[in-house]
């Protein structure tokens, strides 16, 4: 993607002044090639390129850095860093243990590496494998006057640290353009952790990880921490040695908070009552709802034993859970779906799903609704084992999410 020629130019005050017209154009794809042309008049083809390159990616970043305008990227690093809000809060435990040294394995361009640098009185020393990456986490760290020592190395070679205790490992999930679902195709695999004896360790996992491939480790008393930020499930991490823990917990990144494991049971089943509760991501995968209802200390129901959505007879109003109203719910049937939203002048609808086969835009069809759009919100789910759908009012908290997710406690 980036070439060393390309790269050299990029970092350069010249290569500077031709990303910072580029962040004042219309990057959109329409506008490929006259940007182009306009840029070949003064520099070669893969340098234009790759300036467009870089400026579009700093554009996709914003979502994850404060700073992205002025940062550096490569599609894949981008896709796989950690953004400013998780890496800052999963810093805070390295903040906590007090450590004088942490490393950063697989530190790609640079994200965590950021937060960790931030750390008072920390020194951080950045691993990864890809020279051209470990050169654009310098510039990053220069970008938010940062320091920290970077080094090339593969993590599946014996590690370049002596005396180092605590460590942050965020292995590839990414090879040759394919996602990796497994632990054990992660590169390195995660078992390679077991031939490191840092004091510490806290490692980056998919959110969706198989949990039964965690079992040999769990099974061991280390932990699993699921964190979502605005909403959206963001990673689980594997806690490990002295910041580790037992069970799974359930974080809120951009919120500060967690809940714990208590042995709360799972709250009792029931026929929809007047609201209509999904609880954020992370509690769902970490398998906490009866910790949940403990939490918010209102008396909560599952609609069914398999699926996550939960009832209440008032609203909560709680940045753990996105609640609607129940205007009614019926056993799942097209012809009395479409029947009762006529009955209601229902036109259109955002359609939910979870545990449904089928797909929000399918049902939007065969549903004949005018459009997609705010008069109602149709759940498509399971209730204690019948697909059923509920037509609900406009969410009274939390932010829409149309078709929602597919996780399940």
């Amino acid at each position: 993607m980036f070439s060393t020629h390309s790269l050299d130019f990029l970092l350069s005050p010249a290569g500077g002044e031709v990303l910072a017209w580029l962040a004042t154009q219309d990057l959109s794809d329409a506008q490929t090639l006259p940007l182009l042309q306009r840029l070949r008049r003064e520099l070669p083809p893969d340098v234009a390129g790759a300036a467009l390159t870089m400026a579009r990616l700093r554009q996709r970043a914003v979502a994850k850095f404060s700073r992205a305008t002025a940062m550096f990227f490569t599609p894949d690093a981008l896709e796989q860093a950690t953004g400013e809000i998780v890496a800052t809060w999963r810093a805070r435990r390295f903040a906590e243990g007090g450590y004088a040294q942490i490393a950063d394995l697989g530190c790609g361009i640079g994200g965590d590496t950021l937060a960790l640098a931030a750390l008072p009185g920390a020194t951080v020393i950045g691993l990864d494998r890809d020279p051209l990456r470990l050169r654009l986490a310098r510039a990053n760290l220069n970008v938010y006057g940062r320091a920290a020592h970077l080094l090339c190395a593969d993590l599946r070679d014996c590690l370049p640290l002596i005396g180092v205790p605590a460590a942050f490992f965020d292995p590839a999930r990414r090879e040759h353009e394919r996602r990796l679902f497994s632990v054990r195709d992660y590169v390195p695999p995660l078992d390679v952790i077991r031939s490191w004896d840092f004091v510490a360790l806290a490692v980056k996992l998919s959110p969706g990880v198989a949990l039964d491939e965690l079992r040999p480790y769990t099974e061991a008393g280390v932990g699993v921490e699921f964190v979502s930020a605005g909403g959206d499930l963001k990673e689980a991490v594997l806690w490990t040695g002295d910041l580790g823990f037992a069970g799974r917990w359930a974080s809120r990144a951009d919120a500060g908070e967690t809940l714990h494991p208590t042995g709360a049971p799972p709250p009792p089943l029931s026929a929809p009552r007047a609201f209509l509760l999904e609880p954020d991501p992370a509690i769902i995968r970490a398998g906490l709802l009866g910790e949940l209802a403990e939490h918010l200390g209102a008396p909560l129901y599952r609609l069914d034993e398999h699926i996550a959505y939960l009832t209440a007879d008032t609203p909560v109003n709680s940045g753990w859970v996105r609640v609607w109203p129940v205007l009614d719910w019926l056993p799942f049937n097209l012809k009395r779906l479409r029947e009762a939203l006529r009955a209601r002048s229902i036109r259109r609808a955002t359609i939910k799903k979870r545990g449904s086969p089928l797909a929000p835009a399918e049902a939007l069809r065969l549903l004949k609704l005018a459009g997609e759009g705010d008069d109602a919100v149709i759940v498509l789910t399971h209730v204690q084992g019948e697909h059923s759908a509920l037509i609900c009012g406009p969410p009274l908290t939390g932010p829409e999410t149309g078709a929602g997710s597919s996780w399940t406690s």
